[in-house]
């Protein structure tokens, strides 16, 4: 099954969904809906083709504990709802076995973004020049005025990093 047209096609939409969820979160500060609902959809079939039911009754578990933590997180306004879904998505696709990795690492990315952010916000007039060259470093400097933080960018970064070698068989 390892080189499927199916599971080829599944790793698409999990690479695509990912790197769509990060490009929007940092444009928008907004996850879609539809991402989390068609890497939930390509889940279901990727435990119908290549999972057993221990693995998907430990990554559905998985998912529920990491939503339930990510909702008091969103209740606490230190996590945004997209935040919230997209997480809990990810996750199915990640597994037990791999999950404190990811999480570890998604847990350092958003630490690094934050404090890119808190730098930029303090040092913005550095940037205010070539800002005006770059959609991407005016973002930066729009982000760290603002105080937000687009956290589904290390959510995403994580899945691509740690996802590369489970989803992808790399």
């Amino acid at each position: 099954m390892a080189g499927s047209p199916l599971l080829i096609g599944l790793q698409a939409v999990f690479v695509f969904c990912v790197c769509y969820a990060i490009v929007s979160d940092f444009s928008s500060l907004r996850i879609p809906n539809w991402v989390p609902a068609a890497l939930a959809a390509g889940f279901v079939l990727l435990a119908l083709a290549t999972l057993n039911q221990t693995e998907v009754l430990s990554r559905l578990l998985l998912a529920g504990v990491v939503f339930v933590v990510a909702f008091v997180l969103f209740a606490a306004s230190w996590l945004g709802g997209g935040d919230v879904k997209f997480l809990t998505a990810v996750v199915l696709w990640i597994g037990l076995e791999s999950a404190p990795d990811f999480l570890m690492l998604m847990s350092l990315l958003g630490a690094a973004l934050a404090l890119v952010l808190i730098f930029v916000r303090k040092y913005s007039f550095l940037l205010l020049d070539w800002s005006r060259h770059s959609r991407f470093l005016e973002r930066l400097v729009v982000l760290g005025e603002s105080g937000q933080c687009p956290y589904g960018v290390a959510i995403g970064a994580a899945a691509l990093i740690v996802g590369h070698r489970l989803i992808l068989g790399s």
